[in-house]
C-alpha cells in the first residue's frame, strides 16, 4: 500500500476497507505475485516510476473490486502511461486490455467534497475476469517536478495480503543520500554505477495481525518502509516555510480588517481569538489543488478577498492579519488523525493538515475547525508533535483540553408504572460548540421525535420535547446546557417487586463511555487512551405506598488510568444516585497493551456497578369489595 502525496495538506485520509480473514488482518480473496516499483530519481527531485503488479484472484468477492485497476496522477505536474495490462487465464491464455478500455476521469476519491484540484486517474478495465485468473499491468509515471527542489521521499506499507514479492527499487544520483526506516522490509546491499547509487528493500511476508478497535495508525506500530533525502524535520520545516511565506503578505486591506475585527481588545490573546472566529466563521473551507498546490498556500489577500480556502489558506490568512495587529504566528504542520509518532527519518508523509502557532502565547489555533470554539483543538489534533516551520524546530500541542459533561435526571415513577422525566446536559469546554452547531442545524422533525425515538430504542413508549439551550454566537465559550422532558407510560411494570437499572443518565453519558472500554478482550497495539469527565447526578421518585427492598452498593476506585464514583441514597422517599467519572493516562494519550491489562479490574468494578439495579416493591391495588 503506498502512500500518497498529492492533495498532501488538509486532505483527509480515504482508505477502503479491505475484505479480511476472521483470524488475522489477512485479505485471503487476492495474492499479490509481484509488486515491483523502481524510481530513477535525479538531482532536483524529478523522477521516473516504472510499476509493475501481479495479482491472482482466489475468491469471487475480489472479482469486482480487482477487475479496475486505478492509477492516480498529478496532470499538471506528472505524466501517466499504461505499457502493458492484461488478464492471464489458468490455461496460460492472455487477454490484454484495449486502448479502449483504459479509461481517464478526475479523481474519484474527491467527487462532491469542497476540493478542486488537478488530480486524474486512469482506469484500467480488465476482460473476461473470473477466479483463478492473474491479473498484470505495467505503467510509468514522470514526475517532472519535486514537490520540494532537490529532495525525494517515499512511503510504502505491506499489502495486507499473501505477497510473494513487494520490491522497491530507487535509483539515486550521487550526493542524495537516501535515509531508510524499515521495519519489515529487507534492505539489500547499495550498488553503485555511473555516479548513482541503487537501494533496494524488499517486504518479508509475515503474520499480520487485523488492526483492534481504537488502535492508533498503523504507521506508529506497523511495518513499512519510509525513504528520504531530508536530514531532519526541521529541514522539511524550512523548506515549506520558503514556500508559503510570501503567501502571508500584509497589505493595507487585509490590515484594515485585522483591526477592524479586534477592535477595543488590547490583550494579545484576546485578539487572537476574535481573529481565529473571524476567519472560522467567515472563511469557507475549499480546496483547490492545482499544479503544486497541495503544498503552496494562495495569498492571503486572495483568500481575504474569496472568502474560501484550505487549510494552508487559512494559515496564511491568520498570520496576516495577526502580524498586522502585533501578533507574531507561524504554520505548524501536523498530522490530523491518530498518528502519535514521528518516524526517525525526516520525511512529509505523516503530515497531513497546518495550523497556526503562535509563540509568546504558546497557543495553536486551527481556523477550519468550525465545530468547536477559538482556542480548541480537535481531539485528533492535541498531544501531537508538529513542525514550527517558521523556526525549523519541533513543537507539541497540548497533551488534553477541557471537555467537561454534567448531566442532571430525574424520574417520577407513578403508581401504575408510567413515569414523568427531565434531564438536562451540560457541555464545558472543546465539546460545547460541536453541540451547539449540530442542534443549530438540527432539522424541526427530527428535534421534536428525538425523545420518542429515543426511549422507543429502550422499549419505552413516551413523548416530549427538547429543550434547545443559547444558540447564539455571544454564547461561545460560556457552556451549553439543553433538556430533554416528556412522559413514559410503561416505564416499569407495576406492581411488583421489579429490579430497574440503576441509571444516573437518560442520554449517552459515562455508562456509554465504560462500557466502550471493553470493545477488545485484549490487546496487542498501542491504542488511544480512553479520556472524559463526567459528573451525573440522578434521582428516582416512587410511589407512596412503594418499597426500595435493595439498593447498590456505593464504589469508589482510583488507579493511573480511572477515578470513579458511585454513590447511592434514600432521601424523603426518593432514591439519589451520584456518579463520576475521569480517566486518562499521565503524559499520553496513547496506552499500551500493557495498559489495557492493568485496566480491567477497574473497568469490571465500573461494568458492574452501571449494570446495577435496585429492587422496588408496590404492593397490589385492593380489589373493590375485598
Amino acid at each position: 500500500m503506498k502512500s500518497t502525496l498529492p492533495a498532501l495538506l488538509c486532505a483527509a485520509a480515504l482508505l477502503s476497507q479491505p475484505a479480511l480473514a476472521a483470524d488475522d488482518g489477512i485479505d485471503t480473496s487476492v495474492t499479490t505475485l509481484k509488486n515491483q516499483q523502481t524510481f530513477v530519481v535525479q538531482r532536483d527531485g524529478s523522477y521516473v516510476q516504472d510499476f509493475e503488479e501481479l495479482v491472482q484472484i482466489n475468491e469471487q468477492r475480489a472479482v469486482a473490486p480487482v477487475a479496475q485497476r486505478r492509477f492516480h496522477f498529478n496532470r499538471t505536474l506528472e505524466d501517466l502511461e499504461v505499457i502493458e495490462a492484461y488478464t492471464e487465464k489458468p490455461d496460460g491464455r492472455r487477454i490484454p486490455v484495449l486502448p479502449e478500455q483504459i479509461k481517464l476521469q478526475n479523481e474519484p476519491a474527491y467527487n462532491g467534497a469542497a476540493m478542486f484540484q488537478d488530480m486524474q486517474v486512469k482506469s484500467v478495465i480488465y476482460a473476461d475476469v473470473a477466479v483463478g485468473d492473474k491479473l498484470y499491468s505495467k505503467t510509468r509515471k514522470i514526475r517532472r517536478s519535486a514537490y520540494f527542489p532537490g529532495q525525494f521521499s517515499d512511503t510504502t506499507y505491506p499489502l495486507f495480503r499473501r505477497t510473494d514479492q513487494h520490491t522497491l527499487i530507487y535509483d539515486m544520483p550521487d550526493g542524495m543520500t537516501l535515509k531508510a526506516d524499515d521495519p519489515g522490509f529487507k534492505a539489500s546491499a547499495p550498488q553503485q554505477h555511473d555516479g548513482r547509487t541503487v537501494y533496494r528493500w524488499d517486504y518479508v511476508q509475515a503474520p499480520t495481525p487485523r488492526i483492534e478497535a481504537g488502535t492508533i495508525a498503523y504507521a506508529d506500530y506497523g511495518r513499512h518502509l519510509i525513504v528520504s533525502t531530508f536530514n531532519s524535520y526541521g529541514e522539511v520545516g524550512l523548506a515549506y516555510d520558503r514556500t508559503a511565506a510570501p503567501a502571508a503578505a500584509v497589505t493595507p486591506r487585509i490590515a484594515a480588517r485585522a483591526r477592524e475585527v479586534v477592535k477595543g481588545l488590547s490583550d494579545p490573546r484576546a485578539q487572537a481569538m476574535a481573529i481565529d472566529n473571524w476567519v472560522r466563521k467567515n472563511v469557507r473551507y475549499v480546496a483547490v489543488y492545482i499544479g503544486n498546490g497541495g503544498l503552496e498556500p494562495h495569498s492571503a489577500e486572495s483568500i481575504l478577498d474569496n472568502r474560501y480556502g484550505d487549510c494552508k489558506d487559512h494559515v496564511v490568512l491568520m498570520e496576516a492579519m495577526l502580524h498586522a495587529v502585533g501578533v507574531d504566528s507561524m504554520p505548524a504542520l501536523i498530522n490530523l488523525g491518530w498518528s502519535y509518532k514521528l518516524s526517525p527519518v525526516a520525511q512529509l508523509g505523516q503530515f497531513n493538515h497546518v495550523i497556526t502557532y503562535i509563540p509568546s502565547l504558546d497557543l495553536y489555533l486551527d481556523s477550519t475547525a468550525d465545530g468547536i470554539a477559538a482556542g480548541y483543538l480537535p481531539g485528533q489534533e492535541l498531544d501531537k508533535q508538529v513542525i514550527l516551520t517558521r523556526s525549523g524546530q519541533l513543537g507539541h500541542t497540548p497533551l488534553a483540553q477541557l471537555i467537561k459533561i454534567k448531566n442532571h435526571y430525574a424520574v417520577k415513577i407513578a403508581a401504575d408504572g408510567s413515569a414523568t422525566f427531565d434531564f438536562a446536559r451540560e457541555q464545558l469546554g472543546a465539546w460545547e460548540e460541536a453541540v451547539r452547531n449540530e442542534h443549530r442545524n438540527w432539522a424541526k422533525a427530527d428535534q421534536q421525535r428525538f425523545v420518542e425515538v429515543l426511549l422507543k430504542s429502550a422499549g419505552v413508549k413516551a413523548h416530549g420535547e427538547v429543550v434547545l439551550g443559547d444558540l447564539s454566537e455571544g454564547a461561545s465559550g460560556k457552556g451549553y446546557r439543553f433538556s430533554l422532558n416528556g412522559s413514559g407510560e410503561n416505564w416499569v411494570y407495576l406492581p411488583g417487586p421489579v429490579g430497574m437499572p440503576a441509571s444516573s443518565s437518560l442520554y449517552v453519558g459515562l455508562a456509554q463511555q465504560v462500557f466502550g472500554l471493553t470493545n477488545e478482550t485484549t490487546r496487542t497495539q498501542p491504542y488511544l487512551c480512553p479520556e472524559s469527565d463526567f459528573e451525573e447526578d440522578a434521582s428516582y421518585e416512587f410511589p407512596a405506598n412503594a418499597t426500595l427492598l435493595a439498593v447498590p452498593p456505593d464504589m469508589h476506585l482510583a488507579s493511573p488510568y480511572f477515578q470513579y464514583s458511585a454513590e447511592f441514597r434514600q432521601v424523603d422517599g426518593k432514591l439519589l444516585i451520584k456518579r463520576a467519572l475521569k480517566s486518562g493516562k499521565a503524559g499520553t494519550r496513547v496506552c499500551t497493551p500493557e495498559d489495557y491489562l492493568a485496566m480491567q479490574g477497574d473497568i469490571k468494578k465500573m461494568v458492574r456497578d452501571l449494570r446495577s439495579q435496585f429492587i422496588l416493591q408496590v404492593p397490589e391495588a385492593p380489589q373493590p369489595g375485598i
